[in-house]
């Protein structure tokens, strides 16, 4: 059994033989466009033939992709946590569907995926990281209706990722990290800001910590629960699966620790029964959640009236990994302490300190050869 092709315009297409109808004797073609070059309809059509010769083709699904991305998103509700879910959708309905919705599921080609996210770019001036997770979802999307039969070829995995320039990331130095500190000593959020400098932990990490997740005693901290970005939602586990992880932390972040988990037993009494207890270590006067909507304000207020660069709230995180790899500290513990599923993606983020440690290790070689 092979296939044709045909170049019509800028894209490729093949046709391939499905052999006669069993009812009528009517020979049957499958033909598909839209690929970029040759090659793909080729790999295309050689999938298709195998499936075909192995009795595993299945006639493709005839529904929009806009009905099949709303049935999928829903069967995705239970299984994913409450913030991914919301990225998915909205990635679907404001990205996805008003541009490519109404096209057949079955007859979606790499070619207008391809358009869809040069124009959410040029058109929609959306950066190339919002396109790239686009890109994500409509893949996972795509991957499990070919599972499912609907579709024989998943094209957005034919579609180039769109490539992300990292930008430089904005941190503190050491002196510049005390001087926020020192500053920021006596403001009721104070602990959060050190956790966030001394941990590298995220945002959403720092508020759902509970005291039950800290062991003083050994100097332990276990990220096990992360507070949603609306502020509405303590959720078991962290933002991805390497997330849920063991921090250590130093002798003057435990005494620290120490002196907050005081300060809410003083609140809690003076209450008068009307302090609901999450065993929150960072909570609201009342015990409740600080929203992290809440907890960048005050950031940022102090940030204006300190002397200090201005960098985000996520950039604590960056600054306290800069500031390990610079003293010297082994990229995969670095990686161990951020939560990142493997040192690369620790030395992709953080490559502008690479050269600091060349530099470094040229010298201890150096002192060791010529001293």
């Amino acid at each position: 059994m092979n296939g044709s092709f045909r170049k019509r315009g800028d894209n490729w297409s093949y046709i391939v033989d499905l052999g006669p109808d069993p009812s009528t004797g009517k020979r049957r073609q499958k033909e598909k466009g839209g690929f970029r070059t040759k090659k793909e309809a080729q790999a295309a059509a050689a999938e298709l033939i195998v499936q075909i010769e192995n009795s595993e083709y299945k006639k493709p699904v005839k529904q929009s992709l806009e009905k099949y991305l709303i049935d999928w998103l829903e069967s995705k509700r239970i299984g994913l946590k409450k913030n991914t879910f919301s990225i998915y959708k909205h990635h679907i309905e404001h990205h996805i569907i008003p541009a490519i919705g109404k096209i057949e599921l079955a007859k979606l080609t790499p070619a207008e995926i391809s358009t869809l996210y040069a124009m959410l770019i040029s058109e929609k001036h959306l950066s190339e990281g919002t396109v790239r997770d686009t890109h994500k979802v409509l893949t996972a999307a795509l991957g499990q209706a070919l599972k499912w039969g609907m579709i024989i070829k998943n094209p957005a995995s034919l579609v180039e990722k769109p490539k992300v320039n990292r930008k430089e990331l904005s941190v503190w130095d050491a002196e510049q990290a005390k001087t926020f500190l020192a500053f920021a000593k006596k403001h009721q959020n104070y602990i959060a800001f050190l956790l966030a400098l001394g941990t590298g932990m995220r945002q959403g990490e720092i508020l759902g910590l509970r005291w039950k997740d800290v062991d003083l005693d050994a100097g332990i901290i276990r990220i096990v629960q992360t507070l949603s970005h609306d502020g509405k939602e303590l959720s078991a586990g962290a933002k991805t699966k390497s997330g849920n992880r063991t921090i250590s932390v130093d002798v003057e972040l435990v005494k620290e620790l120490r002196k907050q988990k005081s300060r809410i037993l003083m609140n809690r009494l003076k209450s008068e029964g009307m302090y609901t207890d999450h065993d929150l270590v960072i909570p609201t006067s009342k015990g409740t959640p600080i929203t992290p909507r809440n907890l960048s304000r005050s950031y940022y207020l102090l940030l204006e009236r300190s002397e200090v660069p201005q960098i985000t709230f996520h950039d604590l995180r960056h600054t306290h990994a800069t500031l390990l790899l610079t003293q010297g500290v082994h990229p995969k513990v670095v990686a161990e302490r951020l939560g990142h599923a493997d040192m690369r993606t620790t030395l992709e983020i953080y490559s502008h300190v690479l050269p600091h440690m060349q530099k470094e290790a040229a010298d201890k070689v150096g002192r060791l050869l010529f001293s």
